[in-house]
């Protein structure tokens, strides 16, 4: 009985054996078929070449050399992190002042880094709301072709983007906006704008009663007293605007006319009973052409003057260079006269 066991076992082994190979045998021949299923250290190793080699090296001996420079810089930067540490530190010894200035900009940077993205949003919706009030005026749409009511969309777009990353952010308002204006403004959600106030066309169709009731709302003074605080910024006055007033409202005609309509602004001045002015551009910059400029560049030279108080400054830096008079264009023509 035991050595029928045996030999059964015996005959078990073998077949297992043999099942094993032949598995072996077929996973060769397969790998034969399919070298790509071999893995990378199962792949046969072709012989290099010199060319190769010399390659392998060289590619080699690169990454060696910028692992030591990155490592160096890294050596580099640091200390002259610990130097600077150093230096700091010993200013605050010999000055105890720059120690309390020092600690006072680390709490003051401390404070502003943990507030919330509303807080943040908040603060400046109430600097908006203490800004200097500016109507951009939508009340042209009538005027202006597709084309026209498109590039102003854009405008309003800008000016909105200006202000919304000023320092001084004005009380932006926009006055009188139509449907088409309306739709193009769709796109860019102008409802979740921080900082705006919008007034359309249907609302308020009477300007005098929109001053009293929105404007000037707790105003206890007359109507033409207050008509006194409001500019309408036009290039056809004669009257210049030589500093801004923290208490007035300054109204942009919001229109892309192509010199259409001119003194359009000046006499809408005028039949309200406002006050009306332009920039001094003259006094401090020669043009190539009119004076004129678009909505969205009057709104930021405005915004400019307020924060840095240089006329010259905000219109070289924000008039397109096209614009702007070359003087040394200017020195070459009158050598040339002469």
């Amino acid at each position: 009985m035991d050595k029928n066991i045996q030999e059964e076992k015996n005959n078990n082994d073998k077949e297992e054996k043999e099942n094993n190979n032949n598995k072996q045998k077929d996973k060769e021949k397969q790998n034969e078929i399919f070298p790509q299923n071999l893995k990378e250290e199962e792949k046969p190793k072709l012989p290099i070449s010199k060319s190769q080699m010399k390659k392998l090296k060289k590619q080699e001996e690169w990454k060696k050399k910028m692992d030591e420079i990155k490592k160096h810089k890294k050596e580099k930067k640091k200390e002259k992190k610990r130097i600077k540490k150093e230096q700091k530190e010993l200013e605050k010894k010999l000055n105890p002042k720059l120690k309390e200035e020092d600690e006072l900009k680390t709490k003051t940077n401390l404070n502003t880094s943990f507030k919330t993205k509303k807080q943040l949003k908040e603060e400046f919706k109430q600097k908006c709301k203490n800004g200097v009030r500016v109507i951009i005026d939508c009340d042209f749409e009538h005027l202006m072709n597709e084309r026209g009511n498109k590039s102003m969309v854009r405008q309003i777009t800008d000016l909105y983007g200006i202000n919304r990353s000023s320092s001084n952010p004005f009380r932006l308002i926009l006055y009188g906006m139509g449907d088409k204006i309306k739709e193009g403004l769709k796109k860019t959600s102008y409802e979740n704008w921080l900082g705006v106030e919008v007034y359309y066309k249907e609302q308020y169709t009477d300007f005098e009663t929109f001053i009293k009731e929105i404007l000037y709302k707790e105003d206890k003074r007359e109507l033409k007293d207050i008509k006194n605080d409001i500019y309408y910024l036009t290039a056809d006055s004669e009257n210049n605007i030589e500093n801004i007033d923290n208490n007035a409202t300054y109204i942009i005609g919001g229109i892309v006319d192509r010199n259409k309509y001119k003194g359009l602004s000046l006499n809408k001045a005028k039949q309200l009973g406002i006050n009306h002015g332009k920039f001094p551009i003259g006094e401090y910059l020669k043009l190539h052409s009119s004076q004129v400029l678009t909505t969205n560049h009057t709104f930021h030279i405005l915004n400019e003057f307020s924060i840095k108080h240089d006329w010259k400054e905000a219109f070289t830096s924000i008039i397109p260079k096209r614009k702007q008079d070359n003087e040394e264009d200017e020195v070459e023509d009158e050598d040339k006269k002469e």
